[in-house]
């Protein structure tokens, strides 16, 4: 469905009753990267995965957005769908907007799930990075921010034996609003550190880390769960960056085990 809040309007997913769980998606993708956590727990849980501003279905923004921008959306839809707290979920670029809504509203979520993201800013070398992206993606179209990633998403034996899985994701992402990825790109860029936020987050959390994943190395991930206090922090074998597509099965028996512990 189309939610409008903050003048613009969200496409969201929101299935099953129960506590809320909001999951939140990655560059350059959608809220179908979340399909298969939305099939395993909407009997248990509310799942609800929303495309984010400029991605997916969601209207593309009209002037410079801001990872803030991106959690006030989240927040807005929250109070628009009645939703007083929720467990939260952030997988990459979702993770980066996870620690810009609890440096925000902190009060609103029972539990994190942090999976293949990372606390720090972007150093110089990774802006520039990320400002070529922009604009090969303004020059190119969508196809730029696909040939980058998908090589990083999902492992070689991933492509080999799920060549559908490959295929689809480019098909998700050679299909992305341009103009959408390029807010994305420089929205990340400029976003601020959060590693100070770390030791400050009180809720249950749980990291996850993809074992071959180049983008968020484990080393990188197990460095962040070890300065947020009572952290669980699981590395999934033969996984790269994109684990909840990529391990399915993994990955939601320790968000459902997660869960379990945090709504007991």
């Amino acid at each position: 469905m189309k939610v409008n809040i903050n003048e613009t309007n969200l496409f969201v997913v929101d299935k099953g009753q129960g506590t809320p769980l909001i999951l939140l998606h990655g560059f350059p993708l959608d809220h179908r990267m979340w399909r298969l956590q939305v099939e395993a727990l909407s009997a248990s849980y509310r799942i609800i995965t929303p495309d984010l501003r400029g991605m997916g279905q969601s209207d593309v923004p009209v002037s410079n957005i801001s990872l803030d921008q991106y959690a006030e959306d989240i927040l807005a839809l929250m109070d628009k769908l009645n939703i007083q707290k929720a467990a939260l979920g952030g997988f990459s670029m979702g993770g980066y907007i996870a620690f810009a809504l609890l440096r925000k509203a902190p009060e609103r979520f029972l539990g994190l799930v942090l999976a293949n993201t990372r606390p720090e800013a972007d150093g110089q070398e990774g802006r520039k990075n990320r400002m070529n992206m922009a604009a090969s993606i303004y020059d190119k179209g969508a196809a730029a921010a696909r040939d980058a990633m998908l090589p990083k998403l999902i492992t070689e034996q991933t492509k080999e034996a799920q060549p559908q899985l490959a295929g689809e994701l480019g098909e998700v992402m050679g299909a992305m609003p341009p103009e959408g990825l390029v807010h994305a790109s420089l929205a990340m860029a400029f976003r601020g550190d959060s590693v100070d936020l770390l030791p400050s987050i009180a809720v249950p959390t749980l990291v996850i880390a993809g074992e071959q994943d180049p983008i968020t190395p484990p080393d990188v991930m197990k460095k962040m769960a070890d300065q947020i206090k009572g952290a669980s922090y699981h590395v999934i074998p033969a996984a790269s960056h994109l684990t909840p597509l990529e391990k399915p099965e993994v990955f939601n028996r320790l968000l459902l085990d997660f869960l379990k512990s945090i709504t007991a």
